[in-house]
């Protein structure tokens, strides 16, 4: 987009500069026929296209006016014209050219239509335009006060979706020209952007302040209206000829990043999808454009934002470019409840971009809406997107580190590399997948069935699309589920030697099958551990029966054993008491005899 303006500032200046010359030292010499052909002739020599003029007419003491303006397109390109005008009006003051002084109080650009055509996204078009403007001779100095653009058109035709995208009934008006070295220049610009079928209006409303010799324009409040909403914008360019620095500002307390973008992404997306790693080449060519003295200094000060179907309550955040090395630091990044701070370096000059992020932590993060309104928006090509929806809630503390290179699906997975850890609590499961596979396996409904959970915590990394989870915890007080193993996110499946240890107490696992009561503790708690196979969509829950079957044959053992000691001692009380029977029976004949023996 830039490129746009710079080359379209290029042309008008070329036109204006000649114009100015022929309108005010050539009435006096020739015809305004001849008039007419000298200055469609210089202006086509200036921009290298063809140029027409059908009428002019002159005032020596107002001005000249040039009616139906046509400048021909690019060579390559199709037969319609890159610039039309309905007129072109040039009012100067009269007799301050008695004093060597070309005064331009007004420049009038009327309906004037630019047709830019091209192949892809912006950056690839037309040009070059030429190297455009010449100075007034004869030592004539040449001042304009204003400048104006009624009822402009931009049109942006893509040659390969032959799709057309407008700018409509554009006005542009800078006044105050000739004192802008005492006070800065007003600006006032307003059109319509066409986006996605509808008709947004915005406008630019501000002053520039303009010192040549000093290097420098700075732009001290400049308002930016997009369909009602507004943001503030402030900047300054300076060291324009060497080392160029912008230095910008922006704030806003309620807008819309998707008719922000509208206006800035001129050009229809393509309806075909694109081939792979043809973005990566259209980034890696506007990169390659960009010089590496450009540097960049940027503030945000955003509350309200929107993007699509997702909000941000805040955004405070800097930024900086040099050497085509960007340092974004976001102070407050406050969306769904929660606050994401961090750093993050990108490497511009690396094919398909090369990026790290740094110290990235998220806290109170409400999920469920972030989740949903992201497969809503851009998981719908799934063929069960909607069994995504509504599954998780809860409040996330997320920390992450990660580095990464390329802007295409396939390769930010290929090239993604880094560590963290998130807790997800107070929360509630919607029939998750895998443990409704587990339920399925020991015939467990309270698996296959929605949970309330305190927590679920865990620590994670990723490598060659390999997710690895450590320490994975799961508490939903009478389920416990403890998860330390990877998965494959290319190939969406489970990688094997993974560990999935599950916990239900005596009344989660009531009703399970008795041939399972082998794998309950001294407390009732079934304990069960599982290697997880299969792919993700369908997982397959596959036992791990040695520790527990070895532990079941100890605690037989052990009740054997105990078994066999209380049956011992039992004998062994039986016989006592057959001994002390004897006994008695034996002092109680005694007794007899000897009663028998002493008669009394």
């Amino acid at each position: 987009m830039k490129k746009i303006i710079k080359w379209f500032a290029i042309v008008f200046a070329s036109i204006i500069g000649l114009l100015v010359i022929a309108a005010l030292s050539l009435p006096l010499l020739l015809p305004l026929d001849q008039i007419k052909d000298y200055a469609a002739d210089r202006i086509s020599e200036a921009i290298q296209r063809e140029v027409k003029i059908e009428k002019v007419s002159f005032n020596l003491f107002s001005g000249i006016k040039l009616e139906k303006i046509w400048i021909g397109g690019q060579k390559g390109f199709s037969d319609k014209p890159f610039i039309t005008a309905e007129s072109l009006d040039l009012h100067y003051a009269f007799w301050p050219i008695f004093r060597r002084q070309i005064i331009i109080q007004e420049i009038v650009l009327v309906k004037p239509r630019v047709i830019i055509e091209g192949k892809g996204p912006v950056g690839a078009r037309e040009g070059p335009w030429g190297q455009g403007g010449q100075k007034a001779r004869g030592g004539f100095s040449v001042l304009i006060n204003s400048f104006q653009i009624q009822d402009a058109r931009i049109d942006y035709v893509d040659q390969e979706t032959k799709t057309t995208s407008s700018i409509t009934k554009a006005n542009l008006t800078l006044s105050g020209i000739l004192l802008s070295l005492v006070k800065p220049i007003d600006l006032k610009f307003s059109a319509i952007a066409e986006y996605q079928g509808k008709n947004i209006p915005f406008s630019l409303n501000g002053k520039i302040g303009v010192n040549l010799p000093a290097e420098k324009i700075v732009v001290p409040s400049l308002t930016l209206e997009i369909a009602g909403e507004q943001a503030s914008i402030a900047a300054s360019l300076s060291h324009f000829k060497t080392s160029p620095l912008l230095d910008l500002s922006i704030s806003s307390h309620k807008l819309s990043a998707d008719l922000l973008l509208s206006i800035f992404t001129v050009g229809t997306p393509s309806k075909n999808k694109a081939q792979k790693g043809e973005l990566t080449a259209q980034v890696n060519k506007v990169m390659a454009g960009l010089p590496s003295k450009y540097r960049l200094k940027l503030k945000v000060d955003l509350a309200n934002i929107s993007l699509q179907d997702f909000r941000l309550d805040k955004m405070a955040a800097t930024a900086s470019l040099t050497n085509k090395q960007v340092l974004l630091t976001i102070n407050e990044l406050a969306l769904y409840g929660g606050k994401l701070t961090g750093t993050a370096k990108v490497n511009l000059s690396a094919p398909g971009l090369s990026y790290s992020v740094n110290n990235l932590k998220l806290k109170g993060f409400n999920s469920t809406p972030f989740i949903n309104t992201l497969v809503e928006s851009f998981l719908t090509g799934l063929p069960d997107y909607k069994d995504l929806v509504n599954k998780v809630y809860g409040t996330l503390d997320l920390a992450v580190d990660f580095t990464g290179r390329g802007v295409e699906a396939d390769d930010i997975l290929a090239n993604a590399a880094g560590k963290g850890s998130f807790i997800l609590s107070g929360g509630e499961i919607k029939r998750l997948k895998t443990l409704s596979a587990l339920g399925e396996t020991i015939k467990s409904n309270t698996l296959q069935s929605s949970m309330k959970f305190n927590a679920v915590q865990s620590g994670f990394a990723l490598q060659s699309r390999i997710i690895t989870a450590k320490d994975f915890k799961l508490e939903a007080g009478d389920i416990k589920v403890g998860f330390n193993g990877a998965i494959d996110l290319a190939g969406q499946n489970w990688v094997a030697g993974n560990r999935l240890a599950l916990k239900l107490s005596p009344a989660a696992s009531q009703g399970l099958p008795s041939q399972l009561n082998l794998f309950r503790d001294d407390k009732g708690w079934f304990a069960l551990d599982f290697e997880m196979t299969g792919p993700l969509k369908n997982p397959i829950p596959k036992p791990i029966l040695d520790r527990p079957i070895e532990t079941a044959i100890g605690k037989l053992k052990i009740k054997i054993d105990a078994q066999k000691i209380e049956i011992e001692k039992k004998a062994n009380e039986a016989i006592q008491q057959q001994a002390d029977e004897a006994k008695r029976q034996a002092e109680e004949k005694a007794k007899e005899s000897l009663r028998k023996f002493l008669p009394q």
